[in-house]
């Protein structure tokens, strides 16, 4: 990813951040006008601080972050695999509530990498693309764990796929792959909350032979799926509606 794609990003999160800090601190002005916090009475002290005493029902986060880690096996008389170079990625979540503190996610995140080559006889690594991209499209279920404060930690787990998009380098593009992490929500409005997350995001990639020794059955060779390990931290910004 050159300066001027970064850039581009960048200007667009902080775009998107900036809005959504206008909506945090004008949101709950319009909406004392209409009508009451609930469940707090009048003058609602404390309604500020806890977002899980009201009713939203969808979330949106732009993110920005690093995936790192990660190689592709492969069996070819020279290269014994293909590694990932670490790097941004960015993306977005989309969530609506399914019952109290549980939400129904999607994440799109795409990571720009390189896509090397490492020869087994002599050690080295040839870089075959720069402008790799990897999307993930993963469908997750998070859960907040309910806290008197405005630090709010969740677990989070889905599974989805991983698109390769290598310019030709591999034979395939569309791969199974899963996610399973968690992090903080940090509540600075009831609308708003900065949000700190890892994932561990592996990736089905390529397949090979293993041999599996049984007492009973004795040896026998299988096909195996190998994976791409890969995790992710990432923070955003969220929006509650």
């Amino acid at each position: 990813m050159n300066r001027s794609q970064l850039r581009h990003y960048l200007s667009a999160f902080f775009f998107i951040s900036i809005v959504g800090l206008a909506l945090a601190a004008f949101g709950p002005t319009c909406a004392r006008a209409q009508e009451p916090y609930p469940p707090y009475p009048p003058p609602y002290p404390r309604a500020p601080r806890y977002a899980a005493d009201y009713p939203h029902i969808f979330t949106f986060t732009p993110f920005l972050g690093t995936r790192f880690g990660g190689r592709i096996d492969v069996n070819t008389p020279t290269v014994d695999y293909l590694p990932l170079d670490s790097s941004f990625n960015w993306g977005f979540n989309i969530g609506a509530s399914i019952v109290r503190n549980l939400f129904a996610e999607f994440m799109w995140n795409r990571q720009t990498t390189t896509l090397s080559a490492h020869h087994s006889d002599t050690g080295d690594t040839v870089t075959l693309t720069n402008h790799a991209n990897l999307d993930m499209y993963q469908g997750d279920l998070l859960y907040e764990i309910p806290q008197r404060g405005m630090l709010w930690p969740f677990v989070v787990a889905g599974l989805g796929v991983t698109h390769f998009d290598s310019h030709g380098v591999l034979s395939f593009s569309n791969r199974f792959s899963y996610n399973i992490g968690g992090g903080v929500k940090y509540f600075f409005s009831p609308h708003a909350a900065l949000r700190l997350e890892a994932r561990y995001s592996p990736s089905r990639t390529t397949t090979s032979s293993a041999v599996f020794c049984d007492p009973t059955l004795g040896c026998f060779t299988t096909r195996v799926s190998n994976h791409a390990q890969q995790g992710q931290i990432n923070v955003g910004l969220e929006l509650r509606f």
